[in-house]
């Protein structure tokens, strides 16, 4: 009863909050800054994620991703994440590789009740930015990349009950999309944020989660402030009007332990306090998860 009763807390917060869910562009996500619990697995990970997201315009999307987790050398564990993106609006059906994430995580200290480990990362695209439909360029609510090398950097620390992190992303130049409003543009196609040689300004990210564990799950709350530090640039040198700012979200997580090894996570996320403008895609009005690991 009382499993059953954290988890419609869990659902409720996700479920009622609006606008910008976790859709970050890997600063969340990236191991080693998406949870401290627990320590580091002496084992190769393997993991499959399904994760569902509503977006600008009501776009749908669904991302399928394939994550390895392997302990190279004493505490520490190299990851890679390749996701697969599909996209559903009413500028159509958009899907393909999505921008590939590798990390180094290092645990500095890992103890009876804490732990602390630094991580950092890359962000490799998987294209230019510019997938177009009948010759003329896509929004990036419909790009399955980002298009740019970006760099991850962060530290997290684990104290009983309680994980604590702090991150920073920093992209590389711009990206080759070459979306923006013109007359002759399509139905629909001006109604999005344009894009045009999109360069993202720098992100940093505070975590702060609570964990209760009960028998063999583990369910986890927390908030999840990012910050932009500016406006984003498009065509050269336009700066996009309230692009910067804080966005706040709200999360709520299960880890279930099953037979053999396996463990089930379930993940909803969705803000509370959110920017205005958007020209990434990035764009959420709620992010929900369901994933498998084991260890091999």
């Amino acid at each position: 009863m009382k499993l059953l009763f954290l988890s419609i807390i869990t659902i409720t917060i996700a479920s009622f909050a609006v606008g910008q869910g976790c859709s970050d562009a890997g600063l969340c996500t990236t191991g080693g800054l998406d949870s401290g619990f627990g320590k580091s697995n002496p084992k190769t990970n393997l993991k499959y994620s399904t994760i569902f997201g509503l977006g600008e315009q009501n776009v749908f999307h669904i991302t399928s991703q394939l994550e390895l987790n392997i302990p190279v050398i004493s505490s520490q564990v190299l990851q890679i994440k390749i996701p697969y993106n599909f996209t559903f609006g009413n500028l159509g059906n958009i899907s393909g590789l999505g921008d590939l994430i590798l990390s180094a995580n290092q645990h500095l200290y890992s103890g009876e009740n804490s732990s602390m480990q630094v991580v950092a990362g890359i962000k490799i695209p998987s294209n230019d930015a510019n997938k177009t439909k009948d010759g003329f360029s896509l929004p990036m609510a419909y790009q399955t990349s980002l298009g740019t090398y970006d760099i991850i950097l962060g530290i997290n620390s684990m104290y009983k009950n309680w994980n604590f992190g702090l991150g920073y992303q920093h992209s590389f130049g711009n990206n080759l999309n070459k979306f923006e409003h013109r007359y002759d543009n399509p139905a629909n196609f001006n109604n999005y944020n344009e894009s045009y040689n999109l360069k993202r300004a720098d992100d940093i990210m505070a975590r702060i989660e609570y964990l209760v564990s009960i028998n063999k799950t583990k369910i986890v709350f927390g908030a999840i402030p990012i910050y932009h530090l500016a406006d984003d640039v498009i065509k050269g040198s336009q700066k996009v009007a309230n692009s910067s700012g804080l966005t706040l979200n709200l999360i709520g997580k299960s880890h279930i332990f099953i037979k053999n090894n396996w463990i089930m996570e379930m993940v909803l996320a969705a803000p509370i306090i959110d920017k205005e403008s958007r020209p990434d895609g990035l764009t959420r009005s709620f992010v929900a998860m369901i994933s498998f690991s084991k260890s091999i």
